[in-house]
């Protein structure tokens, strides 16, 4: 659910929610501690989740506009080729997990934005709330995140602009670990290629472009996703 500050016609359910899909259509929500044991018992699937990394540039819906966020979310992710929520059935214009929604859907009212803007950035879930007790797979996120770290993209964005292409190369090299990491854990482990986003965060080939404005050219073929 979004929790925008832009209030418009839909609300005019003054206290009652009309079922328009407006909060839904705009991306699935962020996951607070509240949401923990749907996630551990699989009630809301891992594979439907990706990790936002700290670092990474996201839009904030209570101050407006785009910061780099301080600190790791984790979301729920939008149905393919859509922004809507992965479990928004449009058709119905209904949630398809309703029943067990996340704390920011719960509490989201387009009438009344205080209950989600209280609620907005407080025990938010992050990949050690969900992970902390699989040792190898956390020690494997934190390898990843020395090596792809957004504060060491950002270091070598900078160098690219003043030493050019010797420096360019630093970053492919990084897009490159990124993704073979990637493609390893999936061959090595059986874990299966939607998880990734969750586990590495979204592929650097995605988000280094629209970030830092640098064209990534592949090379390579992208992991599987059998």
């Amino acid at each position: 659910m979004n929790t925008g500050n832009n209030k418009t016609s839909y609300e005019t359910g003054q206290g009652g929610c009309i079922r328009c899909g407006t909060c839904c259509e705009k991306g699935g929500p962020a996951l607070h501690r509240d949401d923990l044991a749907k996630v551990l018992e699989k009630r809301i699937s891992p594979e439907n989740l990706y990790t936002i990394r700290k670092g990474e540039m996201v839009y904030d819906n209570v101050k407006g506009g785009l910061v780099r966020t301080p600190v790791e979310i984790v979301k729920i992710k939008s149905a393919k080729g859509s922004k809507s929520c992965i479990y928004y059935d449009s058709d119905n214009r209904a949630c398809s997990i309703y029943e067990i929604r996340p704390l920011e859907c719960r509490i989201m009212a387009c009438w009344d934005f205080a209950p989600s803007e209280a609620a907005y950035a407080v025990d938010r879930l992050n990949r050690e709330s969900v992970f902390g007790t699989v040792d190898w797979l956390m020690e494997l996120i934190r390898t990843h995140e020395e090596k792809c770290g957004y504060d060491r993209i950002e270091e070598l964005s900078g160098k690219r602009l003043k030493n050019g292409p010797g420096s360019a190369e630093e970053i492919i090299e990084t897009v490159r670990y990124d993704n073979e990491m990637r493609r390893v854990i999936q061959e090595k482990t059986g874990i299966k290629a939607e998880m990734m986003d969750l586990i590495f965060g979204r592929p650097l080939e995605s988000t280094i472009p629209a970030q830092f404005g640098i064209k990534i050219m592949r090379n390579t073929p992208p992991p599987s996703e059998s």
